[in-house]
């Protein structure tokens, strides 16, 4: 347990200092500059790439502190859904890993059904059929 914990600890650090980097790279390039259009478009897009990659950190980085608040109060290495032992294998690839494999499929399974749902109310009508 204290290797993982270690290893979670360090992946803590690099991420807070990637996140402590990427914020600081996207103050620096606020400043307004003089350029043509194109080069305003990157600019924006690699911000917004930016802050997509720095909001995946982010929640990496509380997977990591869950998983180490789990280390210290024994319920690490156990599925949160099911309580089975979650093999060492799996922890040592994802060691923030909250589920066993076959709840960590069954969890995406329903996580794809959900965003698959079209929203309800809205019905598809054929053209000739729309009032006017």
């Amino acid at each position: 347990m204290k290797s993982i914990k270690d290893m979670l600890l360090r992946m803590r650090e690099d991420l807070v200092l990637e996140i402590a980097r990427r914020s600081k790279v996207s103050t620096e390039g606020v400043m307004p500059d003089i350029g043509d259009i194109l080069d305003s478009v990157t600019e924006e897009r690699t911000r917004e790439l930016d802050m997509i990659l720095t909001d995946r950190e982010k929640k990496k980085l509380g997977q990591i502190d869950d998983a180490i608040d789990r280390i210290e109060d024994g319920s690490y290495g156990l599925c949160d859904e099911c309580s089975v032992k979650i093999p060492k294998g799996r922890l040592k690839v994802v060691p923030f890993a909250k589920y066993c494999v076959e709840c960590q499929e069954k969890l995406e399974r329903e996580e794809k059904y959900l965003r698959e749902e079209p929203e309800e109310g809205i019905k598809k009508v054929p053209s000739g059929e729309v009032e006017e």
